[in-house]
C-alpha cells in the first residue's frame, strides 16, 4: 500500500488560490470577449490583449487551464463569447487560444520576457496562432478560400492587434510583481 502524505494547509492554500486564478483570468477572458467592435465576419475584442496578460500573471500552464475553462464555459452554454457560439465564425480563433497562451508561455520561460521586442515577438507569435486558427476555420466551416479568408479574417486586424501587443509587451513586466506579492 502506497503512503499517502497529506497535504499541509499552507499547499491546500496555495492549491486553492491558483484554482481562484483560473477561474478569474477565465472570466477576464469573458470580459475581454464583451469589449468588442463588431465587424464582419469576427468582431475586434480584447483577447488577443488579454491572453498574454494572463500569461505574465498565470504563467504558461496556467494561462492556458484559465482559457481551457474559458471554452468550457462558453461550450456549455454561458453567455461568455463575444458571437455567443462556439461554433460560430470566431470558432477557430477561440479553438487557438489555448494554443497562444501555452507557445507565449514556452517562449517567456526561454527568455523572450526579458526586453520589450523580445516580448513584444513573443506575443506576436501567439496572435499569429490565433489568426491561423481563425483562418484555418473559415476555410474549413465557411469555405471561404485561402485568400478570402486572410482578407476577412486576418487584414482588419492587424493594426489593432499589433497596438495590442506592443501594450501588452509593455505590460507584461508588472504582472510578475503581483504574481510574486500572490505568493505564486
Amino acid at each position: 500500500m502506497l503512503y499517502a502524505r497529506p497535504s499541509s494547509p499552507s499547499r491546500s492554500r496555495s492549491v486553492a488560490i491558483r484554482a481562484l486564478l483560473v477561474v478569474c483570468g477565465s472570466l477576464l477572458m469573458a470580459l475581454s470577449a464583451k469589449l468588442s467592435v463588431p465587424m464582419y465576419p469576427v468582431p475586434i475584442t480584447g483577447q488577443t490583449l488579454a491572453i498574454p496578460l494572463l500569461v505574465a500573471l498565470l504563467g504558461r500552464n496556467g494561462a492556458t487551464l484559465a482559457i481551457l475553462t474559458y471554452l468550457v464555459e462558453g461550450a456549455v452554454g454561458l453567455p461568455v463569447f463575444a458571437s455567443g457560439a462556439l461554433m460560430s465564425a470566431t470558432g477557430g480563433y477561440l479553438l487557438a487560444f489555448p494554443a497562444a497562451a501555452f507557445a507565449i508561455g514556452l517562449l517567456f520561460e526561454r527568455g523572450w520576457d526579458r526586453n520589450y521586442a523580445l516580448r513584444f515577438a513573443a506575443i506576436l507569435a501567439g496572435t499569429a496562432l490565433v489568426f491561423a486558427g481563425g483562418v484555418a476555420w473559415l476555410v474549413a466551416i465557411y469555405h471561404l478560400s485561402g485568400p478570402a479568408a486572410i482578407v476577412a479574417g486576418v487584414l482588419p486586424f492587424m493594426v489593432g492587434d499589433a497596438l495590442k501587443c506592443g501594450l501588452a509587451a509593455g505590460l507584461a513586466p508588472v504582472w510578475p510583481k503581483i504574481r510574486a506579492k500572490l505568493g505564486l
